[in-house]
């Protein structure tokens, strides 16, 4: 039975008469509720981008723009430790997934000078993380969970679930109504790279509403990137 109706449903006579409700009812209720509320996890929206809210340049490539050395990376393996559940976009997903599992073997992806101690700690902090990914032609797999419905619906759903704080991760034109949508994404966490791109996609592209954002963190690595997380105060 739900806390409420345990509460709700005790006997007037007895144990619980009116004036006793009023006195400590109300007390108990929000007690409840407080605790309800302290169940449902947080989303934070992650995303490097530019000084200029790019997150990629006009060909799609993610990397080469954004100078990031092994103290980002432990600083951000710390926040992802914070989550157990890493939601993305299926364009996302293929990008980044398969190189940092590869890894997290202790393999050295072809396009990597060297693998440091960070990048071995991140990735395998991100591979212990549940992934889910959006997509409608993608199969789902051992290592993750596809969902092809409404994305605001699956996100609120998973919201209610047991665990720690989920990641999103995602391009534009997903983000979009996902960030238009009040109470889906609680936190915004950025790493903005001392870059400016003149084309490729912006983050916020296409987002139809305004977000009113308080500052609760932010960091200044020596190679000039700031890494920042804002929480949604209105929308």
């Amino acid at each position: 039975m739900d806390p409420h109706d345990r509460w709700l449903s005790r006997p007037a006579d007895g144990h619980l008469g009116i004036d006793e409700f009023s006195r400590r009812g109300w007390s108990l209720l929000r007690v409840i509720t407080t605790r309800e509320a302290v169940q449902v996890r947080k989303i934070v929206f992650h995303m490097q981008t530019t000084v200029n809210n790019r997150i990629a340049n006009a060909a799609g490539a993610f990397w080469e723009p954004f100078p990031w050395g092994q103290e980002e990376t432990a600083y951000i393996a710390e926040q992802f430790s914070q989550a157990d559940t890493w939601a993305m976009g299926r364009a996302t997903y293929e990008a980044i997934v398969p190189w940092w599992d590869k890894v997290a073997r202790g393999e050295t992806p072809d396009d990597a000078p060297t693998v440091t101690a960070a990048d071995r700690k991140f990735a395998m902090v991100q591979r212990n993380m549940t992934k889910v990914v959006f997509s409608t032609t993608l199969p789902s797999a051992t290592d993750r969970v596809v969902v092809g419905g409404d994305l605001v619906e699956e996100l609120t759903a998973l919201k209610r679930r047991d665990g720690r704080d989920i990641l999103l991760s995602c391009g534009p034109k997903t983000l979009a109504p996902i960030a238009s949508a009040p109470g889906v994404i609680d936190e915004y966490l950025f790493a903005v790279s001392p870059a400016v791109l003149g084309a490729g996609p912006q983050v916020f592209e296409g987002l139809t509403v305004d977000l009113g954002l308080e500052l609760t963190d932010a960091k200044v690595f020596n190679g000039g990137a700031i890494v920042s997380r804002y929480r949604v105060i209105h929308h």
